[in-house]
């Protein structure tokens, strides 16, 4: 299997193009946060304020570690959410995925509990 950008893939034409639009869709989502004025991390640490979650991706993933050639299983978490409806930016395109990675599905799974439980806390309180 063809390991591809820190992937493993089966078809490697198939990983390959799956690769290269997800950093032109990268490189999309930063050229559209610098035109609005911000300067957006890719972790969203910069964001002043988080919208509430409108899907999650979920991804078992291999990572390899630098320091041995075993693979260990694991999870990528991509959480797309919508533009906060306070944020003048609610009118713009949503913001980027934040993306979560995680060893273990039990931490996968508190944290989605965790995120969901916050979204619906200031789902009530508005």
């Amino acid at each position: 299997m063809p390991f591809i950008a820190g992937r493993y893939h089966i078809n490697p034409i198939v990983g390959a193009a799956l690769e290269a639009a997800r950093a032109a869709e990268a490189a999309q989502n930063r050229a559209v946060d610098q035109s609005d004025g911000f300067a957006y991390d890719d972790d969203q640490a910069a964001a002043p304020e988080k919208g509430p979650i409108h899907r999650v991706e979920i991804e078992a993933a291999e990572l390899v570690p630098s320091s041995s050639s075993r693979a260990h299983s694991g999870f990528v978490a991509r959480v797309h959410r919508r533009p906060a409806e306070s944020s003048p930016a609610a009118s713009a395109p949503a913001p980027a995925p934040e993306t979560h990675v995680f060893s273990d599905h039990r931490d996968l799974v508190s944290f989605l509990r965790d995120e969901f439980a916050k979204d619906c806390a200031a789902k009530s309180r508005a």
